[in-house]
């Protein structure tokens, strides 16, 4: 990583940090069972991948600022906070034994794990419903900018995206695809995977005063930053080891899961990867008003990455 993208990353994640920890103080407040397990799986720790696309989606600088200080108000932090509470949900419901069944998530006992199924699901349920919760906190004079954001959160996480790619990823495991497997594929990780990702990216920007003149260009490169995520995501469940991925590796040849890997083999996913990086760098170059230091950076962090 150079030393600007590192640093902006870093200065993005401590931002988010800082937010989360003083915000769910109160949110999370009285303590209950259902409070603690979701504190549980957003405390696992993680990368914070998707808030920091929404906070870079947002600002215009090279360098996020250290403090929320020079903010006006937590708009940025609300909504970074709703899509880290959606993910965290996904993860909690897609490690239950109805779905990948995973005993581990983030080097740590998973929800229903160290709970039980019951309160695992609730407090995915619970998750879910606050990320809209959050979004309704926003204060703005504009009209449509809550409505908006609420379609963007939706259109990511629900039943035309993640949610959808989910159950084709189920169906596909149950009734394994043998024709068009490549455009299955594709259909399953632009939905499963790419959805939220673009919706992280379109959140942010959508709090800027200028966001049409840069949401087509945005689009376009989330969508190919959610592709690059999902072809290293499968490649790392072939190479990767438990104590880098803080989750069981080799799950998705066990249980036949249509992949990168298993459709092209791991050199052609390699190669995949590749070019998937340098179109995504192609369109950092296009993004209108923004020193792209995060952009540029950004593809190569993603297919280097451990976990």
């Amino acid at each position: 990583m150079s030393k600007s993208f590192s640093d902006i990353l870093q200065n993005s994640k401590q931002l988010f940090d800082s937010f989360f920890k003083s915000f769910t103080i109160t949110l999370f407040t009285p303590k209950t069972r259902i409070t603690d397990a979701c504190l549980y799986s957003l405390q696992a720790g993680g990368k914070r991948v998707r808030p920091i696309f929404v906070i870079n989606s947002f600002f215009d600088t090279n360098l996020i600022p250290k403090n929320g200080s020079s903010m006006k108000d937590d708009s940025i932090f609300l909504a970074s906070l709703a899509v880290e509470c959606i993910h965290t949900y996904s993860l909690i419901h897609d490690d239950l034994p109805a779905m990948d069944d995973d005993d581990t998530r983030r080097g740590k006992p998973t929800c229903h794990k160290q709970f039980d199924e019951a309160t695992a699901i609730l407090a995915g349920d619970t998750l879910n419903s606050l990320s809209f919760y959050l979004l309704s906190k926003i204060e703005t004079t504009d009209g449509f900018l809550l409505r908006d954001m609420i379609q963007i959160l939706h259109r990511g996480a629900g039943m035309t995206g993640m949610i959808l790619g989910q159950m084709e990823d189920i169906e596909e495991e149950k009734n394994p695809t043998t024709i068009n497997q490549e455009a299955k594929l594709q259909s399953i990780h632009e939905k499963k995977t790419g959805a939220l990702i673009e919706s992280s990216f379109l959140l942010g920007n959508r709090l800027r005063p200028d966001w049409k003149e840069r949401e087509s260009v945005l689009s376009k490169y989330a969508k190919e930053i959610g592709l690059l995520f999902q072809i290293t995501d499968d490649i790392l469940d072939v190479e990767g080891n438990l104590e880098e991925l803080g989750k069981t590796p080799g799950k998705d040849a066990k249980a036949g899961k249509l992949t990168y890997p298993s459709l092209f083999g791991i050199d052609k996913s390699k190669s995949l990867r590749s070019e998937s990086v340098e179109k995504a760098i192609t369109l950092a170059n296009q993004l209108p008003s923004l020193r792209n230091e995060f952009f540029l950076g950004l593809p190569k962090y993603i297919a280097e990455r451990k976990n």
